[in-house]
């Protein structure tokens, strides 16, 4: 999925106005016009094109994981009686903007950013429509329906998701006498490997060893911790409880450290993204995804490959995911038309991938990857282990979707702050016990 949604873009310039709202659930409940949201919802049998005109209105985050105009397009066709008006908001503005979108009392189907369903949850914005859709999970990867998913109950359909992997530079690996690491989903390799062999690569000549698509972001570094058992970050009751100061953050993320005091990986700031020193031949590894692929592929003289995200010697497999959802309105007063249109984005047939494959990130619904993996991007033969390991990694539980809670743009800071410090050579564990701190207290007002 692109950038400016999933995989990180600071929040923090939009917290403001729904963290008020979170804090006060009630008031934002009235005024948003969810009185509604009580009422039962129809069957997944009685959706449809209904027997009179109905707009429903889709309040979405500037998604440029879609074409959205052909999708649209093409679903006005197959059901003449709805028509989606697109209201779309500029990305750094969504949340801020939202509350007061949502009191108008005319939006139906909200984009949501899966790590924030508890905060709209709380917040009173998504109806529960597991009972819609239940039968239709199956059509769904797993790592896509959890991100969704509060305490059992589907708040929001999964229209995306993603998960990162490891690219290489052949040449230079090569270059540099070391092997290149397996393709096998099932077989990654070590960070302490790829790290020796970095090395070695800027012995030979690279300019960097390992470069990540954003270098002080949860999306990309909380899965270090992860794959030595540090967790989700956060726990107790409502995730309310930051654990960013455990042993395994401090063991995996002095590693992280290392990266940075060797100069192996280049430092930089928490907003930029650095796939470009991989495209231009510059870096031996890089951390990225399928999203980079076409602009990896402009560099016809870039002999990439692609394995899966590695792992820590004594610890296991963890990758990201992330992704985005449609989510019911509470205050809707076209429940059936938005559901119709929610189904056939996500669960129907293959999703919106039966109306247009080319988006920037596979669909979650499983025939719907089958398509997306169709498009011209992949059948480049240096991208041709891409499909297999995504796959692999959203379906067998090594893609970990983010910590549920309506903290999460607080704790996501808080980390974000401590990781940028910490690439900028503070010492590590200071760092997390003052990100924990941070964290603690802004989570208070929750609790």
């Amino acid at each position: 999925m692109s950038d400016w949604l999933s995989r990180g873009v600071s929040r923090a310039v939009a917290m403001v106005v729904v963290t008020g709202c979170i804090a006060s659930v009630s008031g934002c409940a009235s005024d948003s016009g969810s009185s509604s949201s009580k009422a039962a919802l129809p069957s997944l049998s009685e959706l449809g094109n209904p027997g009179r005109k109905v707009t429903v209105t889709w309040l979405d985050a500037a998604n440029t994981n879609v074409n959205v105009g052909s999708v649209i397009k093409k679903f006005e066709a197959e059901y003449p009686n709805i028509e989606i008006k697109y209201e779309p908001v500029p990305y750094a503005d969504f949340e801020t903007v939202l509350p007061s979108r949502l009191k108008s009392g005319k939006i139906d189907v909200i984009t949501v950013d899966q790590q924030l369903t508890a905060r709209y949850v709380a917040a009173d914005y998504l109806s529960d429509i597991t009972s819609v859709f239940k039968s239709e999970f199956d059509a769904l990867d797993d790592a896509s329906l959890a991100g969704s998913t509060i305490k059992g109950k589907l708040y929001n359909a999964p229209e995306q998701s993603d998960t990162s992997f490891l690219f290489y530079n052949k040449e230079l690996l090569e270059r540099a006498g070391v092997s290149l690491p397996s393709s096998a989903p099932s077989k990654p390799t070590t960070w302490e490997r790829i790290t020796s062999d970095a090395k070695k690569a800027q012995k030979a000549g690279a300019e960097h060893g390992i470069t990540w698509e954003r270098i002080a972001n949860w999306y990309y570094q909380w899965i270090l911790p992860q794959g030595l058992g540090g967790g989700y970050g956060a726990d107790g009751s409502g995730n309310l409880t930051p654990r960013l100061d455990s042993a395994a953050a401090v063991k995996a993320l002095s590693w992280y450290a290392g990266l940075y005091k060797d100069k192996v990986s280049p430092q930089g700031d928490a907003n930029s993204v650095y796939t470009s020193l991989f495209a231009s031949g510059k870096s031996a590894f890089h951390i990225g995804g399928d999203w980079d692929i076409a602009e990896l592929n402009k560099n016809k003289d870039l002999d990439y490959g692609i394995a899966p995200m590695p792992r820590f010697t004594d610890g296991e497999p963890v990758s990201n995911a992330g992704g985005v959802g449609l989510g019911l309105y509470t205050g809707s007063k076209n429940k059936n038309a938005a559901l119709t249109f929610i189904n056939a984005m996500v669960f129907k047939g293959s999703g919106a991938a039966a109306y247009n494959p080319e988006t920037s990130s596979p669909p979650a619904n499983d025939e719907g990857k089958k398509l997306y993996w169709e498009q011209k991007a992949f059948q480049d033969p240096r991208a041709a282990d891409a499909r297999r390991i995504v796959n692999h990694q959203l379906s067998h539980g090594i893609a970990k979707e983010r910590v549920s809670t309506v903290g999460w743009n607080e704790l996501s800071a808080a980390l974000s702050s401590a990781l940028l410090s910490i690439t900028n050579g503070e010492d590590v564990e200071k760092s997390l016990k003052s990100a924990q701190s941070t964290a603690d207290a802004a989570l208070e007002k929750y609790r």
